[in-house]
């Protein structure tokens, strides 16, 4: 599966949130958003016509998500259902509660004794070492970040969200050696998309992922691994919701420990 379809959604996603109401870019986002599955059997006169722009509008909102054209762009739009079926089966049941609440459980678990580690506060020590912090992360996951974010300005840490390569190129001059990289990847599917950027950057970089991927070990100084090796009991999807949310906070609490010399 192309690391480019994978982040169709994400990118889309970016475009509609970033862009002013009634902008080319906004309504285009959100027809390829909402028009979703008629995507794959409409050509590039169907897309232009529904949204009363040319062509060429058309073609340079692709290339803007990263696609040559119209026709590579709808050949990745696969990725919506493939998404849809996986929360689809998530959430199906009657016993809904009871499978979340046990799966919630486990992962708090797994992540309280993965977190109780002296590379917890190692993580610490670089957040305060550090002349800046940019947290890469999926718009998933950036709403557990931008708290985090705010969290840490109150306690003397400004933290850079990014979101994409662009963003990347955009604060390449910008980082040194004394920075530091924080990239959230539940999945490793992000951070496969923004590696080959992030390979040559100065900084410490870490990565907090489930995906146990060898190559992360050649671009990242640190892997945080989320779960146990072969514990694949608890769905992702409880990652996304509330695993990150547990991270930051026992980071930001760890955080303070040091700040005021609350902890060892």
């Amino acid at each position: 599966m192309n690391n480019q379809r994978l982040s169709l959604i994400y990118n889309l996603l970016r475009v509609f949130n970033d862009n002013t109401v009634g902008s080319v870019n906004y309504e285009l986002a959100r027809f390829f958003l909402e028009q979703y599955q008629s995507i794959p059997t409409m050509n590039i006169y169907d897309a232009s016509e529904s949204n009363h722009v040319s062509r060429a509008t058309v073609r340079r909102f692709c290339e803007q998500l990263g696609y040559s054209n119209f026709k590579e762009l709808k050949e990745h739009f696969q990725d919506f259902n493939d998404g849809r079926e996986k929360y689809r089966n998530f959430f199906s049941g009657d016993d809904f509660r009871v499978k979340l609440v046990r799966e919630l459980v486990a992962m708090t678990d797994d992540l309280s004794m993965r977190m109780n580690t002296p590379e917890t506060r190692s993580i610490i020590r670089s957040i305060i070492d550090s002349d800046q912090i940019i947290v890469l992360a999926s718009s998933e996951t950036a709403n557990a970040v931008r708290t985090f974010q705010q969290e840490m300005v109150y306690f003397g840490k400004t933290i850079r969200i990014a979101a994409d390569s662009n963003d990347i190129d955009a604060l390449r001059a910008q980082i040194t050696e004394r920075s530091l990289i924080m990239v959230i990847s539940i999945s490793g599917l992000f951070a496969k998309t923004i590696f080959s950027k992030l390979k040559n950057l100065p900084g410490n970089k870490v990565l907090f992922t489930l995906k146990r991927d060898v190559e992360f070990n050649q671009g990242f100084d640190k892997v945080y691994h989320l779960r146990t090796e072969n514990n694949e009991k608890v769905s992702s999807l409880i990652y996304y919701t509330y695993g990150i949310d547990f991270v930051l906070d026992i980071l930001f609490k760890e955080y303070l420990d040091v700040l005021y010399g609350d902890g060892n």
